[in-house]
């Protein structure tokens, strides 16, 4: 590729080989630049063909309403969060998230906070990605010397989880959210109880739920043969209210998501009802 014109120290447009232009990213590859010398590819973070669309004018208005400080600082961001989470951000991904981190800090600026829903249950259920943006968030308050609220990291957490082929989507993520509190819930009211959210065994619970939830989604139940009878017997009756409490959640997912649950799904949930229910913790 060869170096057209720099927009900013890291932004730069340049020309392939086909005549194509890009707008490319990267720490200070306009530094220094003429027009017509070469653009080493190692030298490229992000690249976006330069042609008429709306996802290019999208592109165009979130890079170039940022400062050069900020995409900087977020590109660094976004390559520690890369390395936490297992997975490089696709573009499209990526300018959603800085396009985010611009508006956040904004809002921060003149004092606007927005309650992050489900805060709790997103922190359990995905702890790399939470790990990843409790991690940016911090390394942006120190780079940049700002304050970004608590409820940043759920919004950043789920920015994470959506940047991953072949996993829950944003809108699975909500789904699940949805129906583990709806399930916790259940499980509170049934006991009378307030569950405690800080135990082993709730926090256990709810990574249970989450690939229990999974696996129905994906119509990939428990089959019914990989228990033992006797063994199931012997829960069923040690374990009889929170058995009872299990078929209760089975019959309202069966009613609420229509998915019908094998005995063996029941038999799991009520272990995990009898661990979270009971007074001792591991």
């Amino acid at each position: 590729m060869n170096y057209l014109k720099k927009f900013n120290n890291n932004v730069a447009m340049v020309i392939d080989n086909e005549e194509k232009e890009w707008i490319v990213i990267g720490k200070g590859i306009s530094f220094g630049k003429r027009p017509g010398d070469k653009i080493v590819t190692s030298e490229i973070e992000r690249r976006f063909l330069a042609e008429p669309s709306q996802d290019f004018s999208y592109i165009v208005q979130t890079i170039f309403s940022m400062d050069a400080e900020l995409i900087e600082a977020v590109n660094e961001m976004i390559h520690e969060a890369e390395l936490v989470i297992g997975v490089k951000l696709k573009d499209k991904n990526y300018i959603t998230l800085l396009d985010h981190i611009n508006f956040a800090l904004k809002r921060t600026s003149e004092g606007i906070e927005y309650s992050a829903p489900l805060k709790w249950e997103t922190k359990r259920l995905y702890p790399k990605e939470y790990q990843a943006a409790v991690q940016s968030i911090g390394y942006l308050n120190q780079r940049l010397g700002i304050n970004l609220p608590k409820s940043e990291e759920t919004f950043i957490t789920m920015h994470y989880v959506n940047a991953q082929d072949g996993k829950e989507k944003l809108e699975q993520s909500d789904r699940i959210n949805m129906i583990v509190r709806m399930i916790m819930t259940f499980v509170s009211d049934e006991y009378q109880i307030e569950l405690d959210e800080e135990s082993t065994n709730y926090i256990r619970f709810v990574t249970h739920l989450r690939y229990f939830i999974i696996r129905q989604i994906n119509n990939e139940s428990l089959k019914d043969s990989s228990l033992d009878r006797d063994l199931m017997m012997i829960i069923k009756e040690k374990y009889r209210r929170a058995y009872e409490v299990a078929l209760g959640v089975s019959e309202k997912v069966r009613r609420e998501e229509d998915w019908e649950i094998t005995s063996n799904e029941v038999l799991y949930l009520t272990i995990h009802i009898w661990r979270v229910t009971s007074v001792d913790d591991e």
